[in-house]
């Protein structure tokens, strides 16, 4: 059973925040539409793309890797993409208490969490198996981003955290799509499988984020608008909202 805490600025914090995300509770229809994206979002995780950095992919021998060495721009690209995820647990934790009321898009959330957390792990063995960073040079330079860096959503309303995101994953497919052709172009079959992988996650995220949010556009279009508005703009790039809503038609 739960219970109420007894200290009264604790219960004034917990309320607001609770009214805060019940902010992204729409109608009951539109949320057993949202749920049910989400149900079939997870099923077709498990049944197409269940995957691990450790046995999904075939890693180079010891003397394989000894003869041959990435380059130092497949390196940093690489790096660059795990300084994304690193700092992902700031813009999750917020996004998932903003959409908590909302069950379809927080039990998505949780799992965009867990499949972000693999996609760290799996750029992490990389650069220590074959990009030359040891774990605690990674250690080292995770803490340093950590704690000079923060990565918060541009807004606190439900929709618009959706689009903020959708709009991450069309920009992390690109950067993808173009680490994968430079690693096959040098030969470094590992990163592109791994690579490979990732893309087939972050389309699939991609494609909820858009489906949820063409299901809210029909509901609520001026609220939709609104968050396309607000992301654009966070960006310095009013024509980021025209863009995007081509994008969900």
């Amino acid at each position: 059973m739960l219970r109420s805490h007894e200290d009264d600025e604790l219960n004034a914090r917990q309320n607001a925040t609770t009214e805060r995300s019940a902010a992204a509770m729409l109608d009951k229809e539109t949320e057993r539409e949202l749920y049910a994206l989400y149900k079939a979002h997870f099923a077709r995780a498990d049944a197409e793309r269940l995957w691990n950095p450790w046995s999904s992919v075939v890693w180079p021998t010891e003397a394989e890797a000894e003869a041959s060495a990435p380059s130092t721009a497949l390196v940093e690209a690489t790096l660059a993409l795990w300084r994304d995820a690193t700092l992902l647990p700031d813009y999750a934790a917020i996004n998932q208490n903003l959409l908590r009321a909302s069950r379809g898009r927080a039990w998505f959330w949780t799992h965009w969490t867990y499949e972000k957390s693999k996609h760290l792990v799996a750029f992490l063995e990389w650069l220590q198996r074959r990009g030359g960073w040891d774990e605690d040079a990674l250690s080292s330079a995770a803490e340093e981003l950590l704690t000079q860096y923060r990565w918060e959503p541009p807004c606190d309303e439900a929709t618009g955290v959706c689009v903020d995101a959708y709009l991450y994953e069309l920009s992390q497919l690109e950067k993808l799509e173009a680490l994968k052709i430079q690693a096959q172009a040098e030969g470094e079959s590992t990163l592109a499988e791994l690579v490979t992988w990732i893309i087939r996650d972050t389309q699939a995220q991609r494609d909820y984020l858009a489906e949820a949010l063409r299901i809210i556009g029909s509901h609520y279009p001026e609220r939709l608008t609104e968050a396309l508005n607000t992301v654009a703009a966070s960006h310095e790039a009013p024509e980021l909202a025209t863009a995007l809503a081509t994008y969900l038609q």
